[in-house]
């Protein structure tokens, strides 16, 4: 591993947080309309909006599993790439 592939692999993990963030910033706001609709009752939106957030839910999740995974991977890059500083003292 070099490092112009650590970089892509952190650039990777930037968006995939970015877009997490995305994900649950989602699900905040379809749950501040449900609450906004307490005051305005609207059967149609309310059952649309149900089903918006429980998809926004379950991809919240599913991102936030694969930025788990990718980020152990992105870890174990980064301390093969860089070694600790006892290596480095062996080495030397």
């Amino acid at each position: 591993m070099d490092a112009a592939q650590l970089d892509k692999l952190n650039t990777i993990k930037s968006s995939l947080e970015d877009l997490h963030n995305s994900q649950v910033a989602l699900v905040q706001k379809v749950a501040q309309l449900e609450v906004n609709l307490m005051n305005a009752p609207d059967k149609e939106v309310e059952d649309a909006l149900t089903e918006v957030y429980s998809n926004a839910s379950d991809n919240e999740d599913l991102i936030k599993n694969m930025l788990d995974k990718f980020n152990t991977r992105v870890d174990k890059a980064n301390k093969e790439f860089t070694p600790s500083p006892e290596e480095d003292e062996v080495s030397e």
